[in-house]
């Protein structure tokens, strides 16, 4: 049985062994210390370098199956596990910190854009109900064959369109035109204002010498009725094409918008 003594001073050595966990840089600092009961150096060195603290507190308690436990326990890596919560004491996830919840979320859109919307389809919400009207009834005609002088009996039903005859039936839709116009009066109608809109701009040709012709686009999609066939659509009845050449639109020379669109 050990005696008070013996308990009392290898209490001490696990207390300075504690100290040392907790602050390496004091223990190398300090010289090393021997117990009064003869037990081993606490950071004593020998010729192959310094003792470590597993070895140390071996060294004090006794080579036992509980010492072992004890100091497995001690170790930095479980104290240390410990610490963030891994019981495990050697799990490295556990040591991986998660960040996911600091990330912004990806479903989110600074535009307020839902799953499979687009730019353009912000655009037309935003968009006055003008140009939505505008867009209803350039589609319900597309597919309606090219007619030459079609559109231009009235605003009702029509069997077929001719460029003029088309746009003017959508620039109706939105609340402009009195009745259809051909390409040559388009420009002085009242509404009619110079220069591309914001929403919807028309695209005139009829200057003395040249083809009459008119396309219109509305909110970024273009449509037309006849006209000259190219990789973007175009040459048959009223259809939605894709955005012309430069080239193409450079033949018109007159870039016209509804007022306030």
């Amino acid at each position: 049985m050990m005696s008070i003594e013996a308990v009392t001073s290898r209490i001490d050595q696990i207390l300075a062994m504690q100290q040392q966990l907790t602050d390496p840089s004091s223990a190398l600092a300090s010289s090393a210390t021997t117990d009064t009961s003869g037990g081993a150096s606490l950071g004593a060195t020998t010729g192959t370098g310094s003792t470590s603290f597993s070895d140390a507190l071996n060294s004090a308690l006794g080579s036992t199956d509980s010492t072992s436990a004890l100091n497995s326990a001690l170790s930095p890596d479980s104290l240390m596990a410990s610490a963030i919560g891994d019981t495990s004491g050697t799990s490295s996830d556990a040591l991986t910190p998660d960040i996911s919840a600091l990330l912004p979320s990806t479903s989110a859109s600074p535009l307020g854009l839902t799953t499979g919307s687009t730019l353009s389809d912000a655009t037309t919400a935003n968009a006055p109900a003008q140009v939505q009207a505008m867009t209803n009834m350039a589609n319900s005609l597309v597919g309606k064959p090219y007619v030459y002088g079609g559109g231009h009996s009235g605003w009702g039903p029509q069997a077929g369109y001719d460029c003029s005859g088309f746009v003017s039936a959508v620039l109706h839709a939105g609340g402009y035109l009195s009745q259809p116009v051909d390409t040559t009066s388009l420009p002085q109608q009242a509404g009619m204002e110079s220069g591309p809109g914001q929403y919807v701009t028309v695209y005139d040709r009829a200057l003395p010498g040249q083809s009459g012709h008119v396309i219109i686009e509305i909110n970024g999609q273009f449509y037309e009725s006849g006209g000259s066939h190219g990789t973007w659509g175009g040459g048959g009845g009223v259809e939605k094409i894709g955005t012309p050449s430069a080239q193409y639109l450079s033949t018109f020379p007159t870039v016209l918008h509804p007022a306030g669109l």
